[in-house]
């Protein structure tokens, strides 16, 4: 089945609705349906669609919508992602990779009656997709350009860049540093900085004092970098740099050594 072209995607309350046009093969499909197919599990939920009469000698339009806090049975759709396919009488197609072009890609966020966002957006692969709950999930790597000691300000500085060009730009950036023995996060604020590639990210991590909270403390901590779009955490396990950091520091009367692993593992920051 050709890829169903999309021309509306919208909310209304907490319904989501779509409208489109499928290419018209033998008359009008006898079978139409709206799939949200569970990411990370293997639910698959079915709404019903519907195809008005041809708009043309070769297109149909059809119409969907979901209903977000009466989804499963009169209970709001559970968190996670959630892909949107159209079936037509014997196949499924993912919806939006042939879309108007005057459709808005930005990420559309809505927030159910327990405050629960839920978002509608675009994938990297240009298909539809939900995100319920806003949590944060695993979209890949990034490789650090270099982790480099400041010696000023005692602080570790892990520096990278993002091709996300033509992509919706993220607005935050936290580098959250996971202790491997008891799961500890250490989160710092990494800015951003648009070009034309992409976006430059840095991280400074404090290593014998911070502002706020303490600085990085003893263990074996794993990078990763988390982006805030709208209503959206995408997180990539950074990749170790070249060139690995290693030096000592003085911090409460001891003295401390911190180093860093090199490419191509990933990046993690011992404090020793």
């Amino acid at each position: 089945m050709r890829d169903p072209f999309l021309t509306e995607i919208g909310w209304a309350d907490g319904t989501i609705r779509l409208a489109g046009r499928l290419k018209r093969e033998a008359g009008v499909p006898r079978h139409i349906e709206l799939l949200l197919r569970e990411r990370d599990g293997d639910r698959v939920l079915r709404f019903p669609a519907t195809a008005g009469p041809p708009e043309a000698a070769e297109r149909v339009r059809f119409e969907a919508e979901v209903d977000v806090p009466s989804a499963m049975d009169g209970r709001a759709l559970p968190c996670g992602l959630w892909d949107l396919e159209l079936a037509v009488d014997e196949g499924a197609t993912p919806l939006g990779r042939d879309r108007d072009p005057a459709i808005d890609v930005s990420p559309r966020r809505h927030f159910l009656a327990d405050s629960t966002t839920v978002t509608v957006y675009f994938t990297v692969h240009g298909t539809l997709a939900l995100d319920v709950g806003g949590a944060s999930h695993t979209a890949g790597t990034t490789t650090a350009h270099a982790v480099e000691w400041n010696v000023r300000d005692e602080e570790l500085v892990v520096t990278g860049h993002l091709a996300v060009r033509g992509a919706t730009m993220p607005v935050s950036a936290t580098l959250a540093l996971r202790e491997h023995d008891t799961g500890r996060v250490y989160e710092v604020i990494a800015m951003l900085d648009a070009d034309a590639e992409g976006l430059a990210y840095r991280a400074d991590i404090p290593m014998t004092r911070a502002l706020i909270d303490d600085p990085l403390p003893r263990g074996s901590w794993d990078a990763y970098l988390v982006l805030g779009f709208s209503g959206l955490h995408r997180e990539l396990r950074v990749q170790a740099a070249e060139r690995a950091a290693t030096t000592r520091v003085w911090r409460r009367l001891r003295h401390l050594r911190i180093s860093t692993t090199r490419s191509p593992e990933p990046l993690t920051i011992r404090v020793s």
